[in-house]
């Protein structure tokens, strides 16, 4: 390609990137509004963790077509709440709006500062009929927005919360070496209530009820879970529940 070829090249490039930056897109705000179709998720995993943290992640938000929102609430210590609303088709529409207006749309795919190793991209993603597009920010460097908007989603977008209770999840028991000093106070698996042990949880398997309720209380206490005990020996849990935790567990 010759020079003249080249500087034309160039210039019709920084043209189609001021003119992103300066009117970027903004497809129309609709979606398909089945509860089953995922239009938004804001998600941070997992870098460098324990592979049952990364087991045990739900997104920080996650939006259904039907105005449905789950996202999660971390305490100063670590601790776990999931929380679920529901947003009007209004709601959810200005909500979409505001992400299109802030330039969403016209970004990036990746944003980043790898002068540090080891830490989780944050992504938020969304999907409308039209069109699909998520942006990740590793450590920093998206603009400015994209903070202020991964924010609102992980807070709920707005809609008031109550505590998400799952009907269903996939527990999976790790046997520990032994209780491990410095975790949260250890707790004691109902194994008569439950109707097993955690050792015959040690492959996965699919749990409900009392059982459930006491793996997902262990697993909320802190983010590295919960040391529970069963006939002596120390286990951590895991718990997948289908349709929102990052890692889908296997098809029943």
């Amino acid at each position: 390609m010759n020079r003249p070829a080249r500087l034309a090249l160039l210039a019709l490039s920084l043209a189609a990137l001021a003119c992103s930056t300066l009117f970027p897109p903004r497809p129309e705000i609709a979606w398909d509004p089945s509860p089953q179709a995922v239009v938004l998720r804001a998600a941070n995993c997992c870098g460098m963790v324990p592979y049952e943290v990364a087991l045990n992640y739900i997104p920080d938000a996650t939006l259904w077509g039907d105005g449905r929102i789950v996202w999660v609430e971390l305490g100063a210590g670590g601790e776990r709440r999931v929380r679920e609303g529901r947003l009007t088709p209004d709601e959810q529409r200005a909500f979409l709006d505001r992400i299109a207006a802030a330039g969403f749309f016209g970004w990036q795919s990746n944003y980043g500062d790898y002068s540090v190793t080891d830490l989780a991209s944050q992504c938020l993603g969304v999907t409308l009929t039209s069109t699909s597009h998520q942006v990740c920010e590793y450590y920093r460097g998206a603009p400015a927005a994209f903070d202020d908007l991964y924010a609102a989603a992980a807070e709920g977008a707005g809609a008031a919360g109550a505590d998400f209770i799952p009907e269903r999840g996939y527990l999976i028991a790790q046997e520990q070496g032994g209780f491990i000093s410095g975790s949260a106070p250890v707790s004691h698996w109902p194994a008569v209530a439950a109707g097993f042990s955690l050792a015959e949880a040690s492959a996965g398997r699919w749990v409900e009820g009392e059982a459930l309720q006491a793996a997902w209380a262990a697993v909320n206490v802190s983010l590295w879970g919960q040391a529970v005990e069963d006939d002596g020996r120390y286990y951590r849990l895991v718990v997948q529940v289908p349709g929102l935790s990052q890692s889908e567990p296997p098809t029943p």
